[in-house]
């Protein structure tokens, strides 16, 4: 069951990394706003999340300020997110996957019998923590409810 659940957070992983390299033209890409640096559209003129690559400003996204606060929060929102955070994200939630596999590995019994009881404790407390770690994706077609962290 544990087994599934780490296979189903690696893939969910990928896939988000996989996404935010792409966005990132490759790499990570920091995404700001500001909102004194208005992008003129066809529509008129709209607040802007922009990139910077080396000295050139290219936009990734243009909200409409005539929404008031959520299109600013629009905009702050999709800054946030840019994918040199989401790529940070996944790094640390692949560092705790990686945690978990080896504590399991560590605390398996070798050809001598012996095996690390504290090890096989450190896995047994991560579990929760790769139950929580899937929650974002519950909505996703493969996740299963057994995998719900418990109350």
């Amino acid at each position: 069951m544990i087994a599934d659940l780490v296979a189903f957070l690696r893939e969910r992983l990928d896939e988000d990394y996989k996404l935010a390299f792409e966005a990132g033209d490759g790499g990570p890409d920091h995404w700001t706003f500001n909102p004194e640096l208005p992008w003129n559209g066809d529509n008129g003129p709209r607040e802007a999340v922009v990139r910077f690559n080396g000295s050139a400003l290219s936009y990734v996204a243009a909200v409409d300020p005539v929404h008031g606060r959520y299109g600013t929060w629009n905009a702050r929102h999709i800054a946030r997110h840019d994918p040199a955070r989401v790529l940070a994200e996944v790094a640390a939630k692949r560092r705790i996957l990686a945690r978990y596999t080896s504590a399991v590995e560590d605390s398996a019994e070798g050809a001598d019998g012996y095996y690390d009881e504290n090890r096989f404790e450190d896995a047994r407390q991560l579990v929760p923590v790769l139950r929580l770690l899937t929650l974002p994706y519950a909505d996703h077609p493969d996740y299963r409810e057994e995998w719900r962290p418990l109350p």
